[in-house]
Parts: C-alpha cells; structure tokens; sequence
C-alpha cells in the first residue's frame, strides 16, 4: 500500500480525475515514494524480507550448554542473558528493523540439518540488525524480518509526498492543455520531484551507511 494514495492527492488539490489521469497519478505518486525511499536509504513503509548470509571463514562458533546463560543469576526475574564473546553482527540491509520471524542456520557441514534459533538464547535483534550467537565458519543464516518506517505516523513525509506530486500533477496538467491548444504555456514551468528545502526537512530521517 501506497504512503500517499489517489484519494489522498485528489482530497489534497480539490480535485477530480479522469480514469487515465489517476493511472497518471498512481505512477507520479509510486515513482516519488521510491525516490523519497532512495534518499532515506531505507523503505517509508514496514514490509517482510527475507536474506540469506555466510558467516566469516574465520568466524568461531562458542557454544555453551547453557547457551550463555549464567546460572548464578536464576534468581533475577528479568533473565538476563551472559554472553562471554562477541556474537556475529548481521547488518540488515532494511531498518529500522521492527521484528525478526526467523533464523535458520544450515551448517556447512556435508548432512547437517538446518536449524531454527531461539530468540534470546541463541540470536538477539537490533534496530540495526541482529546479533548472532550461534553457527560456525562459512554456515548460512537465512533470516526472515519485518522492517521499514511507520511513515503513516509520520505527517511530514506524507506532506513532502503531497507537495511534490501537486507540482508533477500541475506541470502534467498544463503540459496537456498546451499540446491539445497548439499553444505554449507562457508560465514557466514549476519545479519537479523534491525540493531542497523538502528534503532538508526530513533529512533527519535518512540512514547513514557506513559502507
């Protein structure tokens, strides 16, 4: 589903469409969600996702019988869980990352069965991804995850959305009414896509990748 839909453009200009000038509409408003999305470096709107990672060759797997659980703090109600090496961190390529569905861990070794992880033992999630504490030297984890922003909680981008598209929609519109006239327009025409005082306004939105 669409951040802005038809109906929300038509409510925002006060107007009415022909059949082929929402089919315009749709495109105009698909094309500048993914170029909104582009900038931002990360989706407007939560979706699943599925990615498949190979540990390091060099990674080494520490796995416990108590799967780093300190058994002295059994009388602790919050659970908390004691790691004694650093994990493997998966960096997902969609954030935020609102909820993980699924690891599976298929080993590298020949007849190994894949195996599901357990969430707070043996994997931990992160806005940022997930970190890992179980698996070997070039073993696979397929993760499964929900991630995206909640733009429609957002005014401000579903604004930015609303003020572009008027532009393209109007440029369009006059466009149209001149070829149809044999006239040129004796406007100039208006600005397309975002501005840069737009993007500046949501710029604190945007993912910084480190590589």
């Amino acid at each position: 589903m669409a951040l802005v839909t038809r109906a929300d453009l038509k409510t925002y200009m006060d107007i009415s469409l022909s059949l082929r000038q929402e089919d315009a509409a749709d495109m105009v408003l698909a094309g500048l969600q993914s170029e909104l999305e582009t900038y931002l470096g990360r989706k407007v709107e939560a979706a699943n996702f599925t990615e498949d990672y190979i540990l390091d060759s060099n990674h080494l797997g520490v796995p416990e019988t108590s799967f780093f659980y300190d058994n002295k703090l059994d009388s602790n109600v919050s659970g908390i869980l004691s790691y004694t090496d650093p994990p493997a961190t998966l960096y997902l390529r969609e954030s935020p990352v609102n909820s993980i569905a699924s690891i599976v861990l298929t080993p590298v070794t020949p007849g190994s069965t894949a195996i599901t992880l357990t969430a707070g033992t043996e994997y931990v999630a992160r806005r940022y991804g997930v970190d890992v504490y179980r698996g070997g030297a070039n073993d696979k984890l397929t993760v499964t995850y929900n991630a995206g922003m909640a733009g429609a909680t957002i005014p401000t981008l579903k604004l930015t959305i609303l003020r572009a598209a008027t532009r393209e929609m109007q440029n369009m519109h006059d466009d149209v009414v001149g070829i149809k006239d044999l006239e040129p327009r004796n406007v100039a025409p208006m600005e397309t896509g975002f501005s840069e005082r737009e993007l500046l306004a949501i710029k604190r939105y945007r993912r910084v990748r480190v590589a």
